[in-house]
């Protein structure tokens, strides 16, 4: 998936006459779970991390209101214990691309973003046998609502919805971005 994403991109960004293309990229910040403590069993929780999930994104504008963006995600941790034959420990992180419309060209411009996005699930699952690597990934469909600021040519913030349709269930959060543009 991600070696097509990158293609696409590329190809629709090398069609663009050079005086056309605008570039942006920005780092931002989504909200985390609420609770970091998730009851399983009597006496045993999954644990998820309170830290806010970060992310870095880039995306090339193709005319005034639609841009191509991608960007890296970093969905945290969880782990379920203690338990001393079973249970687990996980990070996830992943990618997206995702075609990006903006209502208009104020300095405040509503915009909503449709895309696929990838996760890949790394840890450790605690088994009679002793702990075992453990690997899966997850993918799906993608969606971004907000709004964004702009006080000059080549800084605004973003802020918004943020939502993943991933297996266990939908996945989504409050976000704010800085972006830069060239």
């Amino acid at each position: 998936m991600r070696p097509i994403a990158i293609a696409v991109l590329l190809a629709l960004s090398a069609s663009l006459p050079a005086q056309a293309m605008e570039y942006y990229v920005g780092v931002g910040m989504r909200q985390a779970p609420s609770s970091d403590e998730h009851p399983y069993l009597a006496g045993v929780a999954i644990e998820e991390d309170n830290d806010v999930y970060a992310r870095a994104f880039g995306g090339v504008w193709l005319n005034q209101n639609f841009a191509i963006e991608g960007a890296f995600h970093d969905f945290g941790s969880s782990r379920l214990g203690p338990l001393t034959d079973f249970g687990f420990d996980l990070e996830s992180e992943g990618w997206s691309l995702g075609l990006l419309y903006e209502y208009g060209d104020a300095a405040w411009a509503p915009y909503s973003k449709v895309g696929w996005f990838t996760a890949d699930i790394d840890g450790e699952i605690l088994s009679v046998a002793g702990p075992q690597p453990y690997s899966d990934s997850d993918s799906g469909l993608m969606l971004e609502a907000g709004v964004r600021w702009t006080p000059n040519d080549s800084f605004s913030l973003r802020g918004g919805y943020e939502w993943f349709d991933r297996d266990g269930g939908g996945d989504g959060g409050l976000g704010i971005a800085a972006q830069f543009s060239f």
